[in-house]
């Protein structure tokens, strides 16, 4: 037997060594998605496992946003012609995001940063300075060291932020409670939280009135405790609150805008993947994932091209980046024909045991039935 039929043989034994109920998990855990939709088929030998793509879509997690956002935020907020409108602002403005850190990181630079394919001998720092003539025109005399400048340092994400208008820029800002929050109750005292800006009570007015005995004084318990240990409390010990509260409101008017903008980063992430194609959009989201507090298990789901001879050194990136062995990945998520082809699929600690150097793989492997 060839190295080459060695290799092969080894792989598909790899490939087949699936723990089912592991991947059943994780789809539901992550993904929320039902197991049924998993498709096992075994043969004599081995158990193969697949998934159909559709679910993993990544357009479609975009489609899916944008209807929430319709839905949760603009519906019944808008006129007829902001309503049409808004959605449409929104899905530009994640590709305007997507497209600047395209800009940032050219393919070129991503390959250099993490090979994946030939390198180009194009280096942004040369295009975007020494060899922009705008700028030497500009800086000619001036003895500016431009050799000590960095493109994606230039254009950092904190530049980019204050480039964008107003109103795009709240998509970046963080969200904050609302620094006081009275309380709808059936008492003649005003029933008050003063909060820090991430929900913890500073201090709580009135809230003895609401309680059936005097065994804890409500006021000084509820200080340094969150709103929502606040509300927890409230309806275990059966504290009844008026319909629609305004503690229960700006809770949820608070989980709602954080999900807005942190899943308005995660479609951006989506759309960096599905732009970039099948490995430069990996890598380039990889990056994206670290510097904006993303999942950066994403990347690498999507970022299985088998064919990459650069996958080790992602792979390497990803496990020194705190990712984890047991994550599973899609395999060649870009290479499928039509959204309802099934993929295989495979753990990122298979994926290493694979690109061992053969004589590692060959000492006592065992294969499994």
């Amino acid at each position: 037997m060839n190295i080459k039929e060695e290799l092969m043989k080894l792989k598909t034994g790899l490939l087949t060594r699936r723990d089912i109920e592991e991947i059943k998990k994780q789809e539901e855990k992550e993904q929320n998605i039902p197991t049924d939709t998993i498709k096992i088929v075994r043969d004599e030998y081995t158990t193969y496992r697949y998934i159909n793509s559709r679910l993993r879509n990544l357009d479609d997690k975009v489609d899916n946003y944008i209807n929430w956002y319709f839905k949760n935020a603009v519906k019944g907020h808008y006129t007829p012609i902001g309503e049409y409108s808004e959605p449409r602002r929104m899905r530009d403005l994640i590709e305007k995001v997507a497209v600047w850190y395209e800009l940032r990181y050219p393919k070129y630079e991503v390959n250099r940063l993490m090979p994946g394919s030939s390198e180009e001998r194009t280096e942004i720092n040369e295009v975007m300075f020494n060899n922009n003539q705008y700028f030497n025109d500009i800086h000619g005399d001036n003895n500016l060291d431009i050799g000590t400048l960095n493109w994606p340092d230039f254009y950092n994400k904190e530049v980019f932020i204050k480039s964008l208008p107003s109103d795009e820029q709240f998509m970046f800002r963080e969200v904050y409670y609302s620094s006081n929050v009275t309380i709808n109750a059936n008492v003649p005292y005003l029933v008050r939280l003063h909060l820090t800006s991430d929900g913890i009570v500073d201090n709580a007015e009135n809230f003895n009135y609401l309680r059936k005995d005097d065994s804890i004084d409500l006021d000084s318990y509820f200080v340094g405790k969150h709103i929502k240990e606040v509300l927890q409390y409230l309806k275990s010990n059966n504290i009844s609150l008026q319909p629609n509260n305004n503690l229960e409101e700006a809770i949820e008017w608070h989980d709602k805008w954080v999900f807005l903008k942190d899943e308005f980063l995660n479609c951006v992430m989506y759309r960096i993947i599905e732009r970039g194609g099948n490995r430069i959009g990996p890598r380039r989201a990889f990056l994206f994932a670290k510097e904006f507090n993303r999942n950066i298990d994403v990347p690498m789901m999507y970022g299985v091209d088998t064919s990459d001879p650069g996958l080790k050194l992602f792979v390497d990136e990803y496990i020194n980046a705190g990712g984890s062995k047991d994550l599973v990945c899609y395999e060649n998520y870009h290479r499928k024909s039509s959204k309802n082809e099934i993929l295989g699929t495979i753990k990122v600690g298979e994926i290493i045991d694979w690109l061992e150097p053969i004589e590692k793989r060959s000492k006592g492997r065992q294969y499994v039935k």
